[in-house]
């Protein structure tokens, strides 16, 4: 039977959980196995010291064999000098030996009981003689208490003994019964003593080894966990000192940053503020008027980049700059794209080129056509700022399968997995842009570190270009969610090719119209009888657009709300084209074109608004818009849309 045993004390004493035989004392198997190996070491010494004594003691008693009972010497010295002593000594021998331990306790049992029982013999051929009674209460005492026989064996070896004793006593009838009962009264009080406190003398063994046992296993919880923190605080120690690297790096190359914004932020609006200042000037001449009017115009150009850089890349950073596929014609981007910067490149004097890879029928393509164009807008318009002469070459290339598969690796294979046939092998080509220039070059050092962001700001350029350094940071990421890849090679002081790749995936282009986009300083190929409805809240947007749109219309209209927008087109079907403004009160633009679109498929809708998030494009053509412009508006940007819809 199996008892937890509870000792005095509070709840967290640790003996309350320990576990053992009530009758035996022992341990659950695997903690008595431990328990008795321990027992043994513990117990060895004592038990030779012991059993020496127990020896020679029982050698020493054998003076007295001949002096007192001379007729039983030879049978007494035959006991003790014959079997009991020999067998002492090699059991005393044996505990030297690797195998002792495994039989000591039931050798000791045994020796407890021989010795027991050669004193019982004395004891009954000389009855009178109390000194063998002494003998006998000796091996009691050496069992019990100091050879170290465990309590079991020994409580079950001086029972035994006794009982050993009563047999040979009432055998021989001449030993006199009341010397019997008072011999008994002896041993049993002997016995009973012994066991008690053989008892006793092993639970606390047991006791102190169990306690040592949660002891070494709260201290090896203890190492582990103090090995453990020390590893934890030398991970955290390495981590912290990375974090506190990494933010004292994020630290300067945000300030930097932040000083760089407020330069390229304040000197446009120096020469926004300033020159619009100077135009109040009274008689200012024409020519020096228009000087003042492009400058005013460069510098507000150059601002509306920097805010958009920084709206694209806080995008990106918030994770929110999510991918739209959909039908994209690179030929028309990359041609719309060099009749755009031509003009500026024409002024630097560079020679200015563009070359497509791929027939108009062929060009038609599954990609995000927002972030194609921002991409080959910033690396165009960094190849014409980083160059003062010689030219600037952009184009693309399509670039087989096994070309492919070596760039993009595992995410080519996923295509190609999806797909089956010519469509495979489409999936798994790549378009392969680039940008070439002749300008100043970037050092080797710096060719990977100019795609982080804010990387510009960490920069000591005696040059000072202006830019945010967004610029392909925002292009890297771009590329990236693109599933393509970007890099370039470049000598210092000899120009630099950029270099990305996006998986080429056509679409079925043989129904697809393509739009020849004509040159932006043409504009006698606009179409000039448009009726034109113009709904925008703002009084400034509104007086502006209809000055850039007066030429190309025969009437402008204008209101101010969304609910007035779709009144107006319901009195005025023939209006071909609507500036569609998406914030107005009463009823925003989105709303206002899906009313609109329920009773006239077929004007032209171009939303415009100021905000700058994403889905603000798929938001418009959702609800029926053709076409979408941002704020602030460009006069460009609103002739190639008019280029694009009603070119004669």
């Amino acid at each position: 039977m199996k008892k937890h045993l509870y000792l005095s004390g509070n709840e967290q004493d640790p003996t309350r959980r320990m576990e053992f035989d009530r009758f035996t004392l022992a341990f659950p198997a695997e903690i008595e196995e431990n328990f008795k190996i321990k027992y043994f070491h513990n117990s060895l010494i004592q038990f030779r010291v012991s059993f020496l004594l127990v020896i020679f003691l029982y050698g020493v008693f054998g003076y007295l064999d001949w002096k007192i009972i001379a007729q039983h010497a030879h049978l007494f010295n035959f006991i003790r000098f014959g079997i009991v002593i020999p067998l002492l000594s090699i059991v005393l021998l044996l505990s030297f030996s690797k195998y002792f331990v495994k039989v000591w306790q039931e050798l000791l049992f045994v020796c407890f009981i021989v010795a027991g029982a050669g004193i019982t013999v004395m004891t009954l051929k000389a009855p009178d003689n109390y000194a063998y009674y002494a003998g006998l209460m000796l091996i009691f005492s050496a069992g019990y208490f100091f050879i170290k026989l465990r309590f079991f064996l020994a409580t079950l070896a001086g029972w035994l003994t006794l009982l050993i004793f009563n047999i040979g006593a009432f055998t021989l009838s001449s030993i006199d019964a009341n010397m019997i009962i008072s011999n008994n009264f002896f041993f049993v009080a002997a016995n009973f003593i012994g066991m008690f406190a053989a008892y006793n003398i092993e639970f606390y063994t047991r006791k102190d080894f169990f306690l040592n046992q949660q002891l070494d296993s709260r201290n090896n919880e203890i190492a582990e966990a103090n090995i453990n923190l020390e590893t934890k605080v030398v991970e955290r120690t390495i981590e912290l000192v990375q974090a506190k690297e990494h933010a004292e790096q994020s630290d300067k190359l945000k300030t930097a940053f932040l000083t760089n914004m407020s330069h390229e932020i304040r000197t446009p609006m120096n020469g926004i503020l300033g020159f619009a200042q100077l135009l109040k000037k009274p008689g200012l001449a024409g020519e020096k008027q228009q000087e003042y009017i492009e400058i005013i115009k460069v510098s507000s150009d150059r601002m509306l980049n920097i805010i958009n850089d920084i709206v694209d890349i806080s995008k990106i950073e918030a994770g929110i700059n999510d991918i739209n596929i959909t039908e994209s014609d690179i030929n028309e981007q990359t041609d719309f794209i060099y009749s755009f910067f031509k003009p500026q490149a024409q002024i630097k004097g560079l020679a200015f080129s563009c070359k497509n890879g791929l027939p108009s029928n062929e060009a038609v393509i599954s990609t995000d056509n927002e972030k194609l164009y921002a991409i080959l807008t910033n690396l165009v318009k960094n190849a014409i700022k980083f160059s003062d002469s010689g030219s600037i070459e952009f184009g693309y290339n399509l670039v087989q399968t096994k070309h492919a598969l070596s760039q993009t690796g595992t995410e080519a294979r996923r295509h190609s997995l999806s797909q089956t046939g010519t469509e495979a092998s489409h999936a798994l080509a790549l378009l392969h842009f680039y940008v070439k220039d002749t300008g100043i070059g970037i050092p080797a050092d710096r060719q990977q570190a100019i795609f982080d962001r804010f990387v510009q700001a960490d920069i000591a350029d005696v040059r000072a270009f202006q830019g945010a350094g967004l610029g392909l940071s925002i292009s890297k990421a771009y590329v990236e969610m693109l599933d393509g890849k970007i890099w370039v090679e470049s000598e210092e002081g000899k120009g630099s090719t950029f270099y990305f790749t996006i998986p080429y995936k056509p679409v079925n282009s043989e129904n697809t119209e393509i739009v020849e986009v004509l040159p932006i300083e043409e504009p006698e190929n606009y179409k000039r009888n448009l009726k034109i409805l113009i709904a925008e809240d703002d009084f400034t947007s509104g007086v502006f657009i209809n000055l850039a749109l007066k030429g190309f219309g025969k009437q402008i209209l204008q209101v101010t709300t969304g609910l007035a927008a779709v009144e107006t087109i319901r009195q005025n079907p023939d209006i071909d084209l609507i500036m569609m403004d998406v914030k107005m009160p009463k009823m925003d633009g989105y709303q206002a074109t899906r009313e609109i679109r329920l009773f006239n498929k077929n004007v032209i809708i171009i939303a415009q608004t100021a905000y700058a998030l994403i889905h603000e494009r798929e938001k418009a053509m959702e609800a029926g818009c053709n076409d979408y412009i941002s704020k602030p508006l460009s006069v460009d940007l609103l002739k190639a849309l008019v280029q694009k819809y009603f070119s004669e």
